[in-house]
């Protein structure tokens, strides 16, 4: 179970940029973290508050045709000492169907972040 739960406020899928981005807007915004292809922005309360994911039709396996059909979307974020792991889940429609496509981007918390669990959905 997550320690910290986020409903997000803004979704979005820029398709010139192949950006997804997503983010609770009720927390005040503090820093980012570059993750590669993900930026991490955190809160004022050290925790995270949104994420944005370059060249995510590529992240996800899909078309940019099909990221443009994205209904929702889960997000888990894991802290530890040594890493930070950001798994995003989205409900596309593909064929009159939804389906889920997941992306896991991980990296070094080379900033340390405090440990602990964020669960985002929209």
């Amino acid at each position: 179970m997550a320690d910290f739960y986020r409903h997000i406020d803004i979704m979005s899928y820029d398709f010139e940029t192949d950006t997804f981005y997503f983010r609770d807007k009720r927390t005040k915004y503090h820093s980012s973290i570059d993750l590669g292809d993900l930026i991490l922005d955190m809160g004022e309360d050290g925790c995270p508050i949104g994420v944005e994911l370059l060249n995510a039709s590529k992240n996800f396996g899909v078309n940019k045709a099909v990221m443009a059909t994205v209904k929702g979307m889960k997000s888990d974020i894991h802290i530890s000492r040594e890493h930070i792991e950001v798994k995003i889940k989205v409900f596309i429609i593909s064929r009159s169907a939804e389906i889920e496509k997941v992306s896991v981007s991980r990296g070094i918390n080379d900033v340390n972040l405090r440990a602990g669990q964020t669960a985002m959905a929209c």
